[in-house]
């Protein structure tokens, strides 16, 4: 069994965001001619260039912070999901350990405000699950592997499966 792998998958990037940095763009540059109109005509002219710049600043903001890439780097131990943003910062935003998975399996249903989705679209063939526990509750994972990784997984899980299910029947003959 592999010992560390890692599938890299690229997300397009939509229209709307593309929308969102030249929104941005243009606000910041209305607000260097609201800026030209406060010092030559009124001053008063300085409150709509900071609300300009203000709006653009948080419009180029939230494109910067859209994802290009998610990485899945798979472990023995566990399965860390990276989200890399179009300016290059990377984010961890899961670190699974595959003993708090409870399912794993192609997608089922639509995709829910909690859901964790690390792939370019949820509504795309190919999308997988896992369940997993979260503190008090359960929550998925919404991600593309490839056909290595799929079945990285699926050795990996089901090997845990069989570890509990010998732990449990350990316990069982001794009582």
């Amino acid at each position: 069994m592999t010992e560390q792998y890692t599938q890299t998958v690229e997300v397009t990037v939509s229209s709307k965001t593309k929308g969102m940095q030249w929104t941005g763009i243009v606000a910041v540059l209305l607000a260097l001619g609201f800026l030209m109109l406060a010092i030559f005509l009124v001053w008063y002219f300085v409150f709509g260039m900071l609300a300009l710049l203000a709006i653009g600043i948080v419009y180029i903001h939230f494109y910067n912070i859209s994802a290009q890439e998610y990485a899945y780097d798979f472990s023995t131990v566990r399965l860390i999901v990276v989200k890399k943003d179009l300016m290059g910062k990377q984010k961890r935003i899961l670190c699974l350990v595959y003993e708090d998975i409870i399912d794993f399996g192609i997608m089922e249903g639509l995709a829910e405000d909690e859901d964790i989705i690390a792939c370019n679209a949820a509504h795309e063939a190919g999308v997988y699950q896992i369940v997993y526990r979260n503190a008090d509750k359960t929550r998925r994972l919404l991600f593309a592997p490839d056909d290595y990784l799929l079945a990285l997984l699926k050795q990996r899980i089901a090997s845990c499966d069989n570890a509990t299910d010998n732990e449990l029947s350990a316990v069982n003959t001794e009582e």
